[in-house]
């Protein structure tokens, strides 16, 4: 299938690139696989690390909160209601999941792509914009849009009603845990041009640079 440059905001530019691609002037500069099995054990640290991050972080905002706006440090806590608190944050991880991909896929649509989500068993959910290109910096508010919106409505929801909050505790936590494969690529690809285009994929993404000589492309027929 051939690559299909998706730019809203910048058609001139879409399209210039788009012919560049068409003619083969196209050359591959970076790849990740995220599943691959070497990837998962550091993936796994890091999303352990942001975990305790997050859970840290929110846990002593909720309290701070509950207890400025309650005036006391008592959390009044009983077996009940700590089975009650548990039982819920249980329940509520599972739609972040959800709401992770779809932030996403609302981030690739915003750039005009057409997302898609899917499955990967036995991981997780994942959005995926299949064959589409995006600018370098389109692809970080793609795989940063979760992270950032999430957080910041956890923060908000905190600071307004911190009890309901703490029930939400595994939705804030979890999402900043689970978006450690979108830190780490977008780290890795603020090392690349802003210029680069990227493809997503199902595991990972791949990064292209457009040329000016067709010598260079590196897409075999089967790539396209």
């Amino acid at each position: 299938m051939p690559l299909t440059v998706i730019d809203r905001f910048h058609p001139r530019q879409r399209v210039e690139q788009q012919a560049a691609i068409n003619a083969g002037h196209l050359r591959k500069i970076d790849e990740v696989a995220l599943l691959e099995q070497e990837q998962l054990q550091p993936l796994a640290v890091l999303s352990l690390r942001l975990l305790l991050i997050g859970a840290l972080c929110f846990g002593a905002l909720n309290y701070a909160v509950y207890a400025w706006r309650e005036h006391t440090f008592d959390l009044h806590l009983t077996f009940p209601g700590v089975l009650l608190w548990l039982a819920i944050n249980i329940v509520a991880y599972f739609p972040m999941l959800l709401l992770h991909e779809l932030l996403h896929g609302a981030a690739f649509l915003l750039w005009g792509g057409k997302p898609y989500l899917g499955v990967k068993w036995p991981y997780a959910l994942y959005c995926g914009a299949k064959n589409q290109l995006f600018r370098r910096d389109q692809y970080l508010v793609v795989g940063l849009a979760p992270l950032v919106v999430i957080t910041l409505a956890g923060v908000i929801f905190t600071l307004l009603s911190p009890v309901l909050a703490s029930y939400t505790l595994s939705v804030t936590a979890g999402n900043i845990s689970g978006a450690a494969g979108d830190v780490w690529s977008a780290r890795r690809l603020m090392h690349l041009p802003a210029t680069a285009l990227v493809q997503d994929t199902e595991s990972g993404y791949r990064a292209w640079e457009v040329t000016t000589e067709g010598e260079y492309n590196m897409i075999d027929a089967g790539e396209l």
